[in-house]
């Protein structure tokens, strides 16, 4: 198991991609610390908890906010509390809102962006501390960072701020050994791709090869690893490209 005695959180885990990536961590040795925002989710939390301890690893799992600073820092203390340290990063946990320009509210907007960018950051900047040469920081972005879709603009905007903010963070921490990537999933079958409208469950069902949680958390795994020791910086987009 290429990460065996791994210590890996993995915001917005609960579900989803998220949930995926860190059952698929677990099965190569990582212990994974599962992060859930919302009570309502804590039960499902718990599962993925119990399925990366039949994988053999061990799991925490902690409620944060990602939108409080605060929380942020709580999930660090109780990890390294827990285990000692932290060697893998992945900033997958964000929200996706539809609100055309003419409809946009500040509100929204602001929530967006703490949620998907200033979490980034900060969290990063938290973690980083307890990483040592080896570690890795994995952003997940997504194909509205790259594609124009109607609606999403916002979103659009925080997910190409994703992108950005990992190529200097990975110049930034290249002396320290730390490498850091982005993953630009094209369209995944999760509760998020049900939530928006069907119109553009259509577009991209018929434009884009659809993808499951899974085939997301391998490339994430790939980048985890070793043999990822020479990629730093950048973006790889899964499956974005249209079907014509």
């Amino acid at each position: 198991m290429s990460l065996q005695g791994k210590v890996a959180i993995v915001t917005g885990s609960a579900r989803g991609i998220g949930a995926s990536i860190a059952t698929t961590l677990a099965k190569e040795g990582a212990n994974v610390v599962i992060n859930y925002v919302s009570p309502s989710s804590k039960a499902r939390a718990e599962e993925v908890g119990k399925t990366v301890r039949s994988a053999g690893s061990e799991a925490l799992v902690v409620q944060a906010d990602l939108a409080s600073l605060e929380a942020l820092d709580l999930l660090v203390k109780k990890t390294v509390e827990r285990f000692g340290k932290i060697d893998i990063l992945v900033n997958n946990g964000g929200v996706a809102e539809v609100q055309p320009i003419g409809t946009i509210i500040p509100e929204a907007y602001q929530r967006i962006f703490d949620i998907n960018v200033r979490a980034t950051i900060f969290l990063s900047q938290a973690a980083v501390g307890h990483m040592s040469d080896g570690g890795r920081i994995i952003n997940i972005s997504s194909i509205a960072a790259q594609q124009a879709n109607p609606g999403i603009a916002v979103y659009s905007a925080s997910k190409a701020a994703i992108e950005s903010i990992t190529r200097v963070m990975a110049v930034e921490l290249r002396d320290k050994g730390v490498r850091v990537t982005a993953v630009n999933p094209g369209p995944v079958l999760t509760d998020a791709f049900y939530s928006i409208p069907s119109e553009s469950q259509d577009h991209f069902t018929k434009s884009f090869p659809v993808g499951e949680p899974e085939d997301i958390a391998d490339v994430v795994v790939f980048l985890a690893g070793p043999k990822s020791r020479w990629i730093n910086g950048g973006t790889i987009n899964t499956n974005n490209a249209a079907v014509f």
